[in-house]
């Protein structure tokens, strides 16, 4: 007898396996809303997250599966890149939510590179919170000719570059893409923003000294200021401490600059910041100078405060350049009163020290030493300063510590009375309980004897 399928079992067969090729090709969202409908819901997008749409609902072909066999004779043609859009100077993975950039893995990023055709649309790159990725993804930039700006960096402008714990970007799965793109005689590379641990890894790479060296001979043959200036050698720093760096270069715009290109006002248009470790333009970014240090800083990664001296000179201070008082928590530059102990690192401004019961900060000109006045107190008990000054400067503090130990003696003395009037009671409770237990051995014996005698 034939074998026969209910309807039940018909539509659960027809349905299938999720793992089942048929069904991973099969995108009914794609055969059933028009092509406009989900263009416009892609437009509420960010740009990242546009693609990754694009990409989850884009049917793909499998030769072996009847039904997309049949909807690729009827579907209609819709561009490759026609949901995603087609304007992509800039693509930032910074602009979704962090949580999701971290998640991304190489094949996300090859695919959403492939999607828009970025080897031949893409000027801009930033893979900003994409620390899950080992660089392969980024293949699909190879021999690119009109990538301009590639920051692998991870973090966004004006953030901290340094990250922990260290993400996976191998500069073995990165670098021969960058060679293939700065190898192209036409190449339109202008700036390439480093990882933080890269640049800070000892000893350095080989890998990536020899990568920078040719990267900075390829700059050198190509880059021109803004007012004509040819920049010529080191556009690449190779100093230790901004090893990798690149010079004369607004990350922003990828504008060069040299150090002649000036404002109105004679001001160096180009500043590099300490904080974040990027060179930004004027009209990029804007940059203050610390009162103390002048260092250039972003405003927005590195506010700057004034001082708490309102008669101070400096009008703003770093981080770098400032102390803050461990009692009021104000911040005081270097040239102010806020002094720091030599022995414990411990802050306290004058205004502070002078208050009555506060371990406060004292300078002793005899022995050029700046204490607080517990580790003062210290040193001179141990013997290891003798000076006179210091001990007058911490004349009041002993005479405090002799009185609260005086009263501390006192508690002891009392404590100690206490104890041995303790003691007593004990000895007559237990003289006590002496005497009750021999009585009661002497009733055991007579009872025994009584007992004996039966």
């Amino acid at each position: 007898m034939a074998y026969r399928t209910s309807c039940h079992d018909h539509k659960r067969v027809r349905r299938g396996d999720p793992t089942d090729a048929t069904s991973q090709s099969t995108c009914l969202i794609y055969d059933v809303l028009p092509a406009g409908m989900l263009k416009e819901v892609a437009n509420y997008l960010q740009a990242p997250s546009r693609i990754l749409f694009a990409i989850a609902i884009t049917p793909t072909i499998n030769a072996s599966s009847p039904y997309d066999i049949i909807m690729s004779r009827c579907r209609r043609q819709v561009g490759h890149s026609s949901i995603a859009g087609d304007d992509w100077h800039t693509l930032d993975f910074g602009d979704v939510e962090e949580e999701l950039a971290a998640k991304l893995s190489d094949d996300d990023i090859s695919k959403a590179l492939l999607h828009i055709d970025a080897a031949n649309k893409v000027k801009r790159l930033r893979l900003t919170n994409c620390v899950n990725i080992t660089g392969s993804g980024l293949s699909p930039l190879l021999g690119s000719t009109s990538i301009e700006q590639i920051d692998l960096s991870l973090v966004g402008s004006h953030k901290l570059p340094q990250l922990d714990p260290e993400p996976a970007l191998s500069n073995k799965m990165v670098l021969p893409i960058l060679h293939s793109i700065i190898s192209q005689e036409s190449n339109s590379l202008k700036h390439i923003q480093f990882p933080h641990f890269w640049r800070k890894e000892e000893p350095y790479s080989f890998r990536f000294s020899e990568f920078l060296e040719r990267y900075d001979e390829m700059l050198e043959n190509s880059t021109m200021a803004c007012c004509g200036t040819r920049l010529g050698d080191g556009l690449i720093l190779f100093s230790e401490a901004w090893y990798g760096i690149q010079d004369w270069t607004c990350s922003e715009c990828t504008k060069y600059y040299c150090y002649e290109c000036t404002d109105k006002n004679g001001i160096e248009i180009l500043h590099f910041c300490q904080t974040c470790e990027r060179n930004y333009c004027s009209a990029c970014a804007a940059m203050v100078q610390c009162s103390t240090c002048t260092d250039f800083l972003c405003v927005d990664c590195a506010p700057l405060i004034a001082c708490a001296n309102s008669t101070c000179s400096n009008e703003l201070i770093c981080k770098d350049c400032r102390e803050e008082c461990d009692e009021c928590k104000k911040s005081w530059c270097y040239d102010c009163d806020c002094g720091v102990c030599e022995d414990c690192s411990r802050a306290c401004c004058r205004s502070c020290s002078d208050k009555e019961g506060v371990n406060g900060m004292h300078w002793c000109e005899v022995c050029s030493s700046t204490i607080c006045d517990d580790c003062r107190i210290k040193r001179c008990k141990s013997g290891e300063n003798n000076c006179n000054d210091c001990v007058e400067i911490i004349s009041t503090k002993l005479l405090e510590e002799n009185k609260k130990m005086q009263v501390e003696n006192k508690e002891l003395r009392d404590e100690i009375k206490r104890l041995k009037y303790a003691n007593k009671s004990l000895w007559e409770q237990n003289a006590y309980l002496g005497n009750e237990v021999e009585e009661l051995t002497q009733k055991i014996d007579t009872i025994r004897m009584l007992a004996s005698s039966f």
